[in-house]
């Protein structure tokens, strides 16, 4: 009698942790995740935390980026999100209303990319494609640049102030190691040991500068003067470890009559971004360059600034506005920066 008692007993055990195990990995109880529908509350790395309490880990998107971070609070927060896990994930199921589980995620209603694959298609060096069984149909980053959701965004966390003796400029990385470019009239290499790069705010909607972010200009590797290109190619002293986002210079030239932006700081007003059209192409025989023009409007202080197209690529380095008409703006063909970087064998963004 004791052995059928013992047996009885060990068979109801595992029979509780068999259930058990399958709440826990989602084997089959507890709230299915595909079609669980929840606003974003906060954000945490590459999670959305629902009002919920829900944790929403957004498959195959590095934890680890600032840039997903901000991208995501700032287009996110407080939009509905409808959560699927991928098909070989074991947990398909919420067991707990406070969960982390790892999902792909659609916003409600919106016709267009998952939200993880809008996030790697911003920043494609925040993809893995581990668990991400699903990741062909769901995330898989696009060969073809895409238009960037939030420009003013994308081209503020690459983009900074620059401070020399003389006055202020515009500067842009290339490169995650700090390859940075401007106009030579913002940096010559007489400046280098009295200037500074200052780093933007983080939160996208405030326009100011970091105190405690200002890196040294560290040297000139390349310039050109007022008499030539105009541009200077220098690098900017990280900290240790550091890293930072950095722009791809667009392939080929544009087409006339696209919508492009800039961002810099006119008049010292940090972080402005304004937008208008490819008015022409433009050659100076005087300096045998090749010119952009654009009708964005520009003051002193957005010197050396990134012209970009709607796809984030640097297509011009805004050089000056003709005060003498209004929209009159050029800046130096991004194609011209190309050669250089590449008679230089210099590593930088799309190339």
């Amino acid at each position: 009698m004791k052995k059928i008692l013992l047996i009885a007993g060990i068979i109801v055990l595992a029979l509780f942790i068999v259930k058990k195990c399958r709440t826990s990995d989602g084997g089959g109880s507890g709230t299915p995740i595909n079609g669980y529908t929840g606003t974003v509350k906060e954000v945490n790395g590459n999670v959305l935390t629902l009002t919920s309490g829900l944790k929403a880990r957004l498959l195959g998107v590095d934890d680890d980026c600032t840039e997903v971070e901000q991208f995501l609070r700032a287009e996110f927060i407080s939009k509905q999100v409808v959560l699927y896990a991928d098909s070989k994930s074991r947990k398909q199921f919420i067991s707990r209303p406070t969960d982390t589980v790892d999902v792909y995620a659609v916003e409600k209603g919106k016709q267009t990319f998952c939200i993880n694959r809008q996030v790697v298609n911003q920043y494609p060096a925040t993809y893995h494609k581990s668990q991400t069984f699903d990741s062909v149909d769901w995330i898989g980053p696009e060969i073809d640049p895409v238009e960037k959701r939030n420009l003013a965004l994308y081209m503020k966390q690459r983009t900074f102030l620059i401070i020399t003796p003389d006055g202020i400029g515009t500067g842009f990385f290339i490169n995650e190691n700090g390859l940075a470019v401007t106009n030579w009239h913002v940096l010559d290499n007489s400046q280098v040991g009295n200037s500074v790069a200052v780093l933007y705010q983080d939160d996208p909607d405030n326009s100011g500068v970091y105190a405690d972010k200002q890196r040294n200009i560290k040297s000139i590797l390349w310039a050109s003067d007022q008499n030539g290109l105009d541009l200077s190619v220098f690098a900017v002293d990280l900290l240790n470890g550091e890293t930072v986002p950095y722009f791809d210079i667009a392939r080929r030239r544009p087409s006339q009559g696209i919508k492009v932006s800039t961002l810099g700081n006119p008049h010292g007003n940090t972080a402005s971004f304004s937008s208008g059209v490819l008015s022409a192409f433009r050659s100076d025989p005087e300096r045998d360059i090749d010119l952009v023009q654009y009708d964005i409007a520009t003051n002193g202080g957005n010197s050396g600034g990134p012209v970009c197209d709607a796809f984030g690529q640097v297509i011009a380095i805004h050089e000056m506005g003709d005060k003498s008409g209004q929209g009159l703006n050029f800046g130096i063909d991004a194609q011209q920066l190309r050669q250089q970087l590449d008679k230089l064998g210099l590593k930088y963004g799309g190339k």
